[in-house]
């Protein structure tokens, strides 16, 4: 099998047919565009890094749950969504515990002004995507940044494709709105 002859799907099926040297091509055709979208959902390179190893990590784990009638496209993406919300409800459940620590001892003054960080590193776009809701974030970076059509967003997304055109308008008038607001 060569790389650029063999379709995702094919290589996928024979990745869950235990054939593992399969996802060194699905690896080099996926990791990149993995990791931009996941850093344009955290804003942070290292975490970014590990979810995109957690994303490959799981394609071995849950192999043998694709369907090769299925586009591995919209599959990965799918768990790529899935290890980022896992993700931040690990942190939520931290920052909770966190929190309850920090009342206990009476320094939550300290600990919030702590927690606040500025990037001085992104440009003024990113800025305003990252003060967007999640999901209007996701929904603009799978469509603008991934490439993603609105059909493909709808199924990710569980809705119709135009549907998922007007949740990408509306997040692109929000991003708008925070961005000319600066």
């Amino acid at each position: 099998m060569t790389i650029t002859s063999t379709s995702d799907e094919e290589l996928m099926a024979a990745v869950k047919a235990d054939d593992l040297d399969q996802l060194v091509p699905l690896f080099e055709r996926y990791h990149g565009p993995l990791f931009n979208y996941l850093t344009r959902l955290t804003n942070d390179r290292e975490t970014s890094e590990d979810l995109t190893q957690t994303v490959f990590e799981r394609i071995l784990k849950y192999r043998n749950s694709y369907q090769p009638t299925q586009p591995f496209k919209a599959w990965v993406y799918q768990m790529a969504r899935n290890v980022h919300a896992d993700y931040w409800q690990r942190k939520e459940k931290m920052r909770a515990a966190d929190l309850e620590e920090v009342e206990k001892n009476g320094g939550l003054r300290s600990a919030a002004f702590s927690q606040m960080r500025v990037s001085s590193h992104h440009d003024d776009l990113h800025e305003a995507l990252a003060l967007l809701p999640t999901p209007q974030r996701e929904i603009l970076v799978l469509n603008r940044f991934q490439g993603f059509g609105y059909e493909e967003i709808g199924k990710l997304l569980g809705c119709t494709a135009e549907a998922a055109r007007v949740k990408a308008h509306r997040a692109l008038q929000a991003l708008r709105k925070i961005y000319f607001a600066n």
